[in-house]
């Protein structure tokens, strides 16, 4: 908001005074009203134009005072409130009435995207619920089978299944514009275990040791939703571990928060991938190495949905020795800061 954009935009003002000034001083001289007293006519048009400067000084004032919050949004990129303009002139009202239908018709799209977004979740959540029903009974078949590699490759099958199926569910609520998240006093331990519990089949099949240290804190966290994320950190340690290996569970309590240690001494991340295991659809180079072909959504769900609630993660690894993710379970204060 230059005083150069302002004389632009004054520019034929500033002509139109320039004009009747001179008007003025021809037909003041053809009336021989300044006859050898052209020095005088040079300082009343002084005079005139340093009236109209000091004018146009406050003028320039009041223009950037009243636009600068405007000017400042457009050089920002960010939305123009209603509140930033005051309706004192035409040109203004134009302006209120080009936000206000703007206004109109963003609040439309995101009503309409809220409702498909809404009808979305709806449907993944009924799918999830009916597609459980054949998995559970599949489970049950498995049981029943006489040959035990059989049995156990189904129940391995069925167990990737149910996994890939909460990844949906939970992985399209971290994402989603839902509000269905409840924040709640809950046992670190007690989430830690049930986490375990629901992978103990992959972990047990894949000879991997758990261990548990240090644990029994009260956090504050999202029940389903930290599960979630659990099961996606130990389920990615199952992929990539080693023959024999060992995930171990570990919490440190400090002044404001509990972080919770998630450590498995699997085959690492390469050094170069650390920083965008988090990115969306990101595989790195152990998701193109393996058998199963990793789809790059799990952690990116999981950062989201720890973003939503509030909480902070970092991951350290080594290759061929070690990935560790930390999770900071703050305290409940720090929520209505």
């Amino acid at each position: 908001m230059s005083i150069i954009k302002f004389i632009k935009y004054r520019l034929n003002y500033i002509i139109l005074i320039c004009i009747v000034i001179a008007i003025i001083d021809i037909y003041l001289i053809s009336l021989n009203s300044f006859v050898n007293k052209y020095i005088e006519l040079t300082y009343i048009n002084v005079f005139v134009l340093a009236i109209i400067f000091t004018f146009m000084c406050l003028d320039y004032s009041k223009w950037k005072s009243k636009y600068k919050d405007i000017y400042r949004c457009i050089e920002e990129e960010k939305n123009i409130g209603r509140h930033l303009i005051k309706v004192n002139s035409f040109e203004e009202e134009i302006m209120m009435g080009i936000i206000c239908n703007l206004n109109k018709e963003s609040d439309i799209e995101l009503s309409k995207y809220k409702t498909a977004a809404k009808e979305l979740d709806e449907y993944i959540a009924k799918w999830v619920h009916e597609i459980k029903i054949p998995l559970s009974a599949l489970n049950i078949i498995s049981e029943r089978i006489e040959n035990p590699d059989d049995s156990i490759s189904i129940k391995n099958e069925t167990e990737k299944m149910n996994f890939l199926v909460n990844s949906i569910l939970y992985g399209s609520r971290g994402t989603s514009l839902s509000e269905d998240v409840f924040i709640c006093k809950v046992n670190l331990e007690s989430l830690v275990k049930k986490a375990i519990k629901n992978s103990a089949f992959l972990l047990i099949k894949n000879n991997l040791d758990v261990e548990l240290k240090d644990l029994n804190y009260d956090i504050y966290t999202d029940t389903k939703l930290i599960l979630y994320v659990f099961d996606q950190i130990i389920n990615n340690a199952i992929k990539y571990s080693k023959e024999k290996g060992k995930i171990k569970f570990n919490s440190v309590k400090e002044e404001n928060c509990v972080i919770l240690s998630m450590k498995d001494y699997g085959i690492g991340i390469y050094k170069e991938d650390i920083g965008r295991v988090f990115y969306k659809g990101f595989t790195g180079s152990n998701g193109r190495e393996r058998i199963y072909k990793s789809t790059g959504m799990g952690l990116y769900f999981s950062k989201n949905i720890l973003d939503k609630l509030g909480h902070k993660v970092e991951v350290y690894s080594e290759r061929n020795a070690y990935t560790e993710f930390k999770i900071y379970f703050y305290n409940i204060s720090d929520y209505f800061i």
